[in-house]
């Protein structure tokens, strides 16, 4: 039976989740921050440390079974990453530095369920006994350090489930103590997320609807509320649930949504209800993305503050699915703390060739670069111009990069100009200005494109004039 959001602990922690901040709620964790506020106030003059976007849970994959089937195999390391961030200077101060900071992590706890595989010795990571201290030295005030101090696996004895906390301090000689716990737990979730088929002959401005969905693969239980961050490129979010924050009252294009847990091992859900966007009346191609998290381990999730938005329509909540398919897959490194999907859609604006408008803007003599950039830069191909009266190709020279694309003549130095369709960049068209030349224009076309079976709705727009603003 699933809980409703209203009424658990982990709901209401959602309100500090959904303001950019995740808080614990035990008893234990409340006495430390106590401390640290008593410890700021004292050193308010100062720099500051914190800790920011901490795990909470730590996860250990279990050894897993075989293709043979025989005998386990080895379980692949799980990295802790942490990262360290330090006050602003308040206005009128030169920043300070924080200095001779060290980190040191209590592994006391857990020495019977885990190993150290790996210890980072670049940032001075040094182990001693069932400690292990990190010493990133002097900070400048303002900036940080993100690193992975170390990587755990499970003792191949140690039972599955909660292991125990690795209490974390970090200390500087100006600046006051911080501290957090992150509780070790022995096995792990796998977040899974569902693929969508790409549409295509989408109208502009026509509404678009996607049911997230996501599933837990590993062999632990999430006993946690998830957030599911959707996000709309080229296409704007209906404000509708109101257990969603949206970043702007009107047109948002993203959305946090908490919905509630847990997320059992084997177990998989959809939203009841669709998210709904509407595309850009100008798009030609876009997506609708959904990233879930765990509520009180959103990672560096871009989440929204408490005043956002909410929208006032009704819960949205989740029904069980099969998330055994193919379409249900993980998202890179982090399979237990994150999975993304989403619904890519090309638009019938793709079917209208377009050739963007160029201006050559300089003094007589001078050399200019222009980039040639059109509506659908990864699906345009290649550019046709004549010259205005007055300028001449330059083209690429020695030293420039080899990944930059020119413009270059098609024909022995001589005719049209040509320019090669964009890869990781946009063509450059370099000319020179060699006179002035009174209401000199030339011409930038697109050629049909013979594999479209699709008729250009208004061939008119493959050409546009080249311009010539003279500055002198």
């Amino acid at each position: 039976m699933r809980r409703p959001c209203a009424t658990t602990a982990g709901a209401a922690a959602l309100v500090v989740a959904l303001s950019g901040a995740v808080t614990s709620c035990d008893a234990e964790r409340s006495q430390g921050t106590e401390k640290q506020s008593s410890a700021a106030a004292k050193h308010s003059q100062g720099p500051q440390l914190a800790l920011t976007h901490m795990v909470n849970t730590y996860y250990l994959p279990r050894p897993t079974a075989s293709d043979a089937g025989d005998r386990p195999t080895d379980s692949r390391p799980s990295e802790y990453k942490l990262r360290l961030t330090t006050s602003k200077p308040p206005p009128g101060r030169d920043p300070q530095r924080v200095e001779d900071v060290k980190v040191t992590f209590d592994l006391s706890a857990v020495k019977d369920s885990a190993t150290l595989h790996w210890v980072n010795k670049g940032y001075g990571c040094t182990r001693s006994a069932d400690s292990l201290t990190c010493a990133p030295g002097d900070i400048k005030e303002g900036e940080g350090a993100e690193f992975t101090p170390f990587a755990m696996k499970p003792r191949p004895d140690a039972a599955k489930g909660p292991a125990g906390p690795v209490n974390i301090t970090v200390t500087s000689t100006s600046a006051p103590t911080v501290r957090h716990t992150t509780q070790l737990v022995i096995g792990a979730p796998v977040l899974t997320a569902r693929q969508e088929e790409s549409r295509t002959e989408v109208k502009p401005g026509s509404e678009l609807r996607l049911k997230p969905a996501f599933g837990n693969r590993g062999d632990t239980d999430i006993d946690d509320d998830l957030l599911v961050v959707v996000t709309a490129d080229r296409a704007t979010l209906r404000k509708k649930y109101r257990n969603c924050r949206y970043d702007k009252a009107a047109v948002p294009t993203k959305a946090v949504c908490a919905v509630p847990g847990p997320l059992p091992a084997g177990a998989a859900y959809e939203t009841d209800g669709p998210v709904r966007a509407v595309t850009d009346k100008t798009a030609r191609r876009g997506r609708i993305s959904y990233t879930v998290y765990r509520a009180h381990d959103p990672q560096d999730a871009e989440l929204l503050p408490g005043s956002a938005p909410r929208g006032t329509g009704p819960l949205l909540g989740l029904r069980r699915v099969d998330g055994g398919g193919s379409t249900f897959t993980t998202t890179g490194h982090w399979k237990a703390e994150m999975a993304t999907g989403g619904l890519e859609f090309v638009t019938t604006q793709v079917h209208d060739r377009q050739a963007p408008g160029l201006t050559i803007k300089g003094r007589v003599g001078q050399v200019v670069d222009v980039e040639v950039l059109t509506p659908d830069p990864a699906h345009q191909g290649a550019t046709r111009l004549t010259l205005p009266e007055g300028t001449s190709l330059v083209g690429r020279r020695d030293g420039d990069p080899s990944e930059l694309l020119f413009c270059t003549y098609s024909e022995d130095g001589n005719g049209p100009v040509e320019c090669p369709a964009p890869q990781m960049t946009s063509p450059i068209l370099r000319v020179r200005i060699d006179k002035r030349v009174a209401g000199a224009q030339g011409t930038i076309s697109v050629p049909a494109d013979p594999s479209d079976p699709a008729p250009d709705p208004d061939p008119e727009n493959n050409t546009s004039p080249i311009k010539v603003e003279y500055l002198d």
